[in-house]
């Protein structure tokens, strides 16, 4: 018996519908690539070579097919001139949208991507402009002419579309990192030296500060701006806490620190022990996370010095509390609570010495334990995640206190309380409408008064730790970036979502740098202030020289005449060689 064989037209639609099919997934092909050789220009510390971009590179193709011909199938299903006439189209939106993220990525992570590679993404992305232009001007043409696409039209938009690939994958491997010549091995001297506070305030703002000091309600505040020198330090964007924070504490910028996001992937489909900090698109970070295990960032990954770093190799005894990137605590501190210790890490490496791990859970204040004088100014108008922030600032304020008196070796302590950045975040709207649009109204009134009660609460901390060293001291107070209230479209949303009294900081506002001390100004406001220059500015205060590698500056405006001429400005070659004291003569040093 012959079976009866398969209608030619049921054949012919199978066909046509594979064919359609594969002409769905050539748009989210084309993406796929083009996203993970982005993959490669966000991480430049990842090895290039062709078998790990070929490997990750379908990967991200594989899914960005499936998701074109997801979207695509719908509307061309079982019509085969529709996806042959869509398809150049899809390609012209493919390479458009790859061509703006590469000005977009390049433009939002100046501070964090090596000038040459950004420099290098631009430039493929006018690459891609130009073959987006020509894919465009042809699928018009066909278009409004309704001219089938010719032999010469199809192997012309190939062409073009390997092309684009070609473009990023050279524009990639044309970046070397530079490699500068090794810093000789640089030695200082150390002698008597002043005692250091540097206490950071996240999202600290004059913009709330100078109302609240002129109005007599933060009276240590007020002596700080009046006795000492004050500034705006200009904040990076996009802002990453840990990145910021941690500009400010090495003096240099995060692409060189290498702290450029607050988590990592392991890149185990990348290279054996790489790591991946930045990822083009959402999808690419719901991947990864989906198929790997995160890795929250610590100082391990951190590619060169902070200033407790170098003050320790000078002998110079520091101590840390709860400063972020901090885990594990250095070895030479001499004590020290990292960030993670105040999230439930309650051991070594978390916490230095070791016995201290057990002994600072003993500070740790619950919410409902919040003494009742530090928000009487509220009345019965406390909200819950008010006291959270407060008492968990407070368990650093007490741990530190208690290791300034048990710990008299420290001559550096470093400090960071978290809690206002949460406060401001919540409240800096509505105080800025009290403050200075006069709005009386709740909920403006209440976020105001909450917002002013907590830096009053930090006024008295910051006159506690002064007056703790009865010696030569000096004592900052910093914020990587400060608040705003939302404005234009941002404040439009705040009102419809119900958070009119919220602050913003995703634009990046202004930092803080307040000082008092021995040999600055009075009362000196310092203009264009970069975060790189805090940590120059304060080695420089305790009478050491400037490395020649870091990005910033002394600020030697914020210092009195006389200061200046019995410490003149000197320089080693860098921190990074820096040699233990007694380690050999000191090399010569270069003075200004």
């Amino acid at each position: 018996m012959i079976e009866p064989s398969t209608p030619r037209s049921d054949l012919s639609r199978r066909q046509e519908g594979w064919r359609i099919l594969v002409l769905n997934l050539l748009p989210g092909l084309l993406a796929g690539v083009h996203a993970a050789n982005q993959l490669f220009f966000l991480n430049p510390d990842l090895p290039f070579a062709p078998r790990t971009l070929l490997r990750v590179g379908s990967v991200y193709a594989a899914i960005g097919g499936l998701i074109s011909a997801a979207l695509l199938t719908p509307v061309t299903r079982g019509r085969w001139t529709r996806a042959r006439r869509l398809l150049p189209w899809t390609l012209t939106l493919v390479l458009a949208l790859v061509a703006i993220t590469d000005f977009v990525l390049a433009s939002r992570y100046t501070f964090y991507l090596p000038p040459g590679i950004s420099r290098r993404m631009i430039k493929a992305g006018l690459w891609l402009t130009l073959v987006g232009l020509i894919f465009f001007y042809t699928a018009l043409l066909h278009t409004l002419n309704r001219r089938p696409y010719g032999i010469k039209s199809r192997l012309g938009l190939s062409f073009l579309a390997v092309a684009s690939i070609y473009v990023m994958v050279e524009r990639r491997e044309a970046f070397k990192p530079f490699v500068g010549p090794a810093p000789l091995p640089s030695a200082v001297e150390v002698g008597q030296r002043p005692t250091l506070f540097v206490v950071g305030l996240g999202g600290a703002s004059l913009d709330a500060i100078l109302p609240l000091a002129t109005q007599g309600r933060l009276p240590f505040f007020a002596r700080l701006l009046e006795e000492g020198i004050y500034a705006r330090p200009r904040s990076l964007a996009p802002v990453q806490g840990e990145a910021l924070w941690t500009t400010l504490a090495t003096g240099r910028l995060p692409y060189k620190h290498g702290i450029v996001s607050d988590q990592v992937f392991p890149a185990g489909l990348v290279s054996e022990d790489g790591w991946i900090s930045m990822l083009p698109t959402p999808l690419g970070t719901l991947f990864w996370e989906t198929f790997t295990s995160p890795q929250l960032i610590d100082a391990t990954h951190r590619k060169t010095s902070t200033i407790w770093d170098v003050l320790e190799r000078l002998k110079f005894d520091t101590g840390l509390v709860g400063w972020p990137v901090s885990d594990p605590v250095p070895e030479e501190s001499s004590y020290g609570f990292s960030h993670r210790y105040f999230q439930g890490y309650f051991k070594a490496p978390y916490a230095k010495p070791g016995e201290l791990a057990e002994r600072g859970v003993l500070f740790r204040v619950a919410p409902e334990e919040v003494d009742p004088v530090l928000v009487q100014d509220l009345g019965d108008r406390v909200p819950y995640a008010y006291l959270q922030d407060l008492a968990d600032d407070i368990w650093r304020e007490s741990l530190t206190m208690f290791l300034l008196d048990q710990q008299t070796e420290a001559r550096a302590i470093f400090v960071m309380l978290p809690g206002l950045a949460r406060v401001s975040s919540r409240n800096f709207g509505g105080f800025e409408a009290v403050q200075f649009s006069g709005n009386q109204r709740e909920p403006y009134l209440g976020a105001s008064q909450r917002l002013t009660a907590y830096y009053r609460h930090l006024d008295q901390f910051l006159s506690q730790i002064w007056e703790q060293e009865s010696g030569p001291k000096m004592l900052a107070v910093v914020s990587a970036y400060g608040f705003e209230a939302p404005e234009g479209w941002r404040r439009m949303r705040a009102l419809l979502t119900g958070r009119r009294t919220n602050g913003l900081y995703q634009q990046a506002p202004d930092g803080l740098f307040i000082a008092l001390g021995e040999g600055l100004r009075a009362g000196e406001f310092l203009e264009g202030v970069e975060l790189v220059d805090i940590m120059p500015t304060l080695l420089y205060s305790l009478g050491f020289p400037i490395a020649r590698d870091l990005d910033g500056r002394v600020l030697t405006e914020a210092f009195t005449g006389a200061f200046l001429a019995r410490h003149p400005l000197t320089v080693v070659p860098s921190y990074e060689t820096l040699l233990p004291q007694g380690a050999g003569v000191p090399l010569p040093l270069v003075t200004h």
